[in-house]
């Protein structure tokens, strides 16, 4: 019998194959880049449905955190869908194991 963070681990793996999409990160500090930007998966959340346009202002990931190389910071940058985004907010990951959640904003 497996425990509960086996089974999560396992669900979360699903899901990054199957809704996961390629992004990059790069670390960031006072807005200058830290070391060199990496290629990891996220699940992007579906934006609410008032919002309107291609990008929305605000969007929400979920990473892996074993994927960065240190746990992701507010002000690091993610590039995807042709915009670059400041990290706004961090979730911790629930004991579980469940993936940690990022909101960010449209950055340039």
């Amino acid at each position: 019998m497996c425990d509960w963070y086996t089974l999560n681990a396992a669900v979360n793996a699903i899901m990054q194959r199957t809704f996961g999409e390629p992004v990059a990160y790069q670390s960031a500090q006072a807005g200058v880049p830290v070391g060199d930007p990496i290629t990891i998966t996220a699940i992007r959340h579906a934006r609410v449905r008032e919002e309107s346009g291609v990008m929305a202002n605000v969007e929400e990931i979920s990473v892996n955190p074993a994927d960065l190389p240190t746990f992701p910071q507010r002000g690091d940058w993610v590039t995807a869908w042709g915009s670059q985004f400041v990290v706004t907010t961090v979730r911790q990951p629930d004991p579980y194991g469940s993936p940690t959640r990022m909101g960010w904003s449209n950055f340039r």
